[in-house]
């Protein structure tokens, strides 16, 4: 028995299905499932009863998950102290979410003209969190923000576009309305993986007026299998754009503009409340001289 099984166990039982907890450790399934079978061979019990709509845990399994939880949580608490112990400091965590590497790689590269020598690890928060649950990070450049728990600026806003397929009628249009694409199929993902977008894009369609034909559990249109989709003319995607989003563009796929009022986000710079620690502060010191706020924008033009 190692970390991986223990993560494997933990992220299984979490997710409630093989699929999306492979999507949160990043691997293919098969090898999520053989660590969860070696498991339960060492254990010498049933973790899991696997049903056709996910799995269920067993007694055993659910007598043991308070337990991996715990065990998981006292190691990443180790790496952490060590981390705090070692001569050098620890790396600033940077959280990014979907699509946003673009933007923290300009306030990296600025960041480290002011400060050579700092260290800088990356984490993908593009996955919703659990109740209760906090990113394990220092900083982050997300789209939505827990008040309770956070402090955060604008950096710069995002607008939506729609992905349709370059063969489609309104291809060519510099922007469309949702109107204009009411009989077609909207083409969504499962909610975790971008609460913001996909609340908005709900919130859009409502004040559109209309009422999609939506087709769920379908890839994030950042996806290769979404392009397919797209250039397939299986439907349509609502997506976002900006010039520093990483971009939907696509042989096959055209991206246009979302004719709609308040079609956009803002991203943010997120921070733990009450951080006042230097590294924190100096990243977001770096963060304002990338991306000015509106107030300071509209000074410099007026000058």
């Amino acid at each position: 028995m190692d970390l991986r099984h223990l993560r494997a166990f933990v992220a299984v039982a979490e997710e409630g299905t093989f699929m999306k907890a492979a999507r949160r450790l990043h691997i293919s399934q098969p090898p999520l499932s053989k660590q969860v079978r070696q498991l339960e061979r060492e254990l010498g019990t049933t973790l899991f009863l696997r049903r056709h709509d996910g799995v269920e845990l067993t007694r055993d399994g659910a007598r043991l998950l308070e337990r991996a939880q715990t065990a998981l949580t006292a190691f990443r608490d180790f790496e952490e102290l060590t981390m705090f112990l070692s001569s050098r400091p620890r790396p600033l965590r940077v959280g990014i979410g979907w699509g946003l590497w673009e933007a923290v790689e300009r306030i990296r590269a600025h960041h480290t003209t002011r400060f050579p020598d700092a260290r800088i690890s990356a984490e993908d928060v593009c996955s919703e969190r659990r109740p209760g649950e906090e990113w394990r990070i220092d900083v982050a450049v997300v789209r939505r923000v827990d008040e309770a728990l956070y402090e955060s600026e604008p950096l710069f806003e995002e607008h939506f576009v729609a992905l349709l397929a370059a063969t489609h009628p309104l291809a060519s249009r510099k922007s469309v309305a949702l109107a204009e694409l009411a009989s077609e199929p909207l083409l969504m993902y499962d909610r975790y993986l971008g609460p913001s977008v996909y609340d908005k894009t709900l919130a859009l369609c409502r004040a559109a007026g209309i009422h999609p034909r939506i087709v769920g559990g379908q890839p994030p249109p950042y996806a290769q299998g979404a392009m397919m989709l797209v250039a397939s003319r299986e439907g349509y995607y609502l997506g976002i754009a900006s010039r520093f989003t990483q971009t939907h563009r696509a042989s096959g796929v055209a991206v246009v503009t979302l004719d709609e009022p308040d079609a956009r986000l803002d991203v943010r710079i997120a921070w733990r409340k009450g951080d006042t620690s230097r590294a924190v502060r100096e990243f977001v010191r770096s963060a304002q001289a990338v991306f000015p706020s509106n107030a300071q924008a509209a000074r410099s033009g007026a000058a």
